[in-house]
C-alpha cells in the first residue's frame, strides 16, 4: 500500500478558495492529513480552514518559503504534496496521478498544469533555460518551477531551504543532489489568480539570484573525503563537508577511527553518510552525479579513479613540505566544524579557507 501523504497548503488571505481546496484534497485517496499554513492573514482563513476539517498552524512571518519550511516540518508524514491555495476548479483524478507516480529511486513528482491565463514567463525564459544550462538532469521538465507537487522529505535538510518565489526550487534541486530521481504528470487545467507584471519582475529577481548562488556549491558534484582518524578530517576538511551538506549535496567520509562526533554534528543532513575506510575503494557515486571530489589523507586508499564520472583527487595536508594550490572558503561551514572540533576537544580555532593540493583526475 502506497505511504500516506500529508498535504500542506500555504495560505495568505485565502478565505474565498480555501475550504473547496481543503475538502476536495482530504477526499483524495492516501491523503492522511491536509496542513494549512496561516501565514499572517487578516481575512479569517484559518479559521475557515480548520471548518473545513485542516489542520491548521501559524506562520507570522510572511512569504512562501517560510511557510512552505513551517508546513513541511509540521506534516506528520515524510511523503509531503504541496498544493496552492488559490486554485480554482480542478480534477482531483489528475492529482492523483502525483500519487501513482511514485516509485523506486523516485523522490520527487512534479504536476504539470496549464492555465489559459498564466502564460509561465519565469518557467520559458529562466527557469527551464536555467536548469538546461546548470542542471541538465532536469532539463526535460516541462513545469521544473510548479508550485504543485510531491515529495519524501526524508530526503532532504529541509530545514535549510531557501527563498520564497525559490523555495519550490530548492526543494527540487536538493532531491536531485540527493540522487533520488524527479518524476513530472500532467494535472491538467488550473485557474490561478491572475498575475500583474511586477510579481513577475520580483520572482524574477529573486530566482536568477537563486541560481547565482547555487552554481558554485556543486550541488551534483559528489564529495568524498577519506582519512585516518575523525581529527584528521574534521580540522582538514569539515568545513568543506559541511558547506556541501548545508546546500544539499551528498557526502561520504570514509574513515579508519572515530567518527560518532560528526555523526552528531551532521545528524540533521539526509545525504550524510560515513562508513569504515576499507570501502573507500569501491565507492559508486550516486544516479544523479556529474563528477566526484575526492578528499583524502597521506596514504589512504584509492577511490574512484573507476568511477562513470570525472573524478578530482585533493590531497590533505601531511608533510612539511606541503604546498597548497587551492582551497575552500569555511564559509557557511566553518559553525559545524567548530561544533565538531568542539566535540572532540581540539581547538576551535578559525581559518577563512581550508588548503589542499589537487592531486590529479579528469
Amino acid at each position: 500500500m502506497p505511504e500516506p501523504i500529508s498535504v500542506i497548503i500555504p495560505a495568505r488571505n485565502e478565505a474565498e478558495t480555501i475550504a473547496a481546496v481543503v475538502a476536495t484534497m482530504r477526499a483524495m485517496d492516501h491523503v492522511a492529513e491536509v496542513v494549512v499554513i496561516d501565514n499572517a492573514s487578516d481575512d479569517g482563513t484559518g479559521e475557515v480552514a480548520r471548518k473545513a476539517g485542516a489542520r491548521v498552524v501559524q506562520e507570522v512571518l510572511r512569504g512562501m518559503g517560510h511557510a512552505v519550511r513551517r508546513g513541511v516540518a509540521a506534516a506528520r508524514h515524510d511523503w509531503v504534496m504541496k498544493v496552492d491555495a488559490d486554485l480554482g476548479r480542478f480534477d482531483t483524478a489528475l492529482f492523483a496521478r502525483m500519487t501513482e507516480a511514485r516509485a523506486p529511486g523516485v523522490g520527487l513528482v512534479k504536476g504539470a498544469w496549464n492555465d489559459p491565463h498564466d502564460p509561465m514567463p519565469m518557467t520559458r525564459l529562466l527557469v527551464a533555460p536555467a536548469l538546461r544550462l546548470m542542471f541538465p538532469g532536469l532539463g526535460g521538465l516541462r513545469a521544473p518551477n510548479t508550485g504543485i507537487y510531491l515529495f519524501d522529505r526524508a530526503l532532504i535538510a529541509h530545514d535549510r531551504l531557501v527563498g520564497d518565489y525559490a523555495v519550490d526550487l530548492d526543494v527540487m534541486l536538493r532531491v536531485h543532489a540527493a540522487g533520488a530521481g524527479v518524476a513530472e504528470v500532467d494535472i491538467g487545467r488550473i485557474v490561478h489568480d491572475r498575475r500583474d507584471p511586477g510579481h513577475y519582475a520580483r520572482m524574477a529577481e529573486e530566482l536568477l539570484a537563486f541560481f547565482l548562488s547555487r552554481q558554485p556549491l556543486g550541488l551534483v558534484e559528489e564529495l568524498v573525503v577519506i582519512a585516518g582518524t575523525e581529527a584528521e578530517a574534521v580540522h582538514h576538511a569539515g568545513a568543506t563537508m559541511a558547506g556541501k551538506l548545508i546546500s544539499g549535496a551528498r557526502v561520504t567520509l570514509y574513515l579508519g577511527q572515530g567518527g560518532e562526533a560528526l555523526d552528531a554534528v551532521f545528524a540533521g543532513f539526509p545525504t550524510w553518510a560515513r562508513a569504515p575506510l576499507s570501502g573507500a575503494a569501491g565507492h559508486a557515486p550516486h544516479a544523479n552525479a556529474t563528477r566526484l571530489r575526492v578528499i583524502a589523507s597521506p596514504g589512504a586508499p584509492p577511490c574512484g579513479l573507476a568511477a562513470p564520472v570525472p573524478v578530482e583527487v585533493w590531497d590533505m595536508p601531511g608533510a612539511a613540505d606541503f604546498a597548497a594550490d587551492t582551497g575552500v572558503a569555511t564559509g557557511a561551514g566553518a559553525g559545524l566544524k567548530q561544533a565538531a572540533l568542539e566535540r572532540l576537544g581540539l581547538p576551535a580555532t578559525h581559518h577563512p579557507r581550508e588548503v589542499f593540493r589537487v592531486a590529479g583526475g579528469a
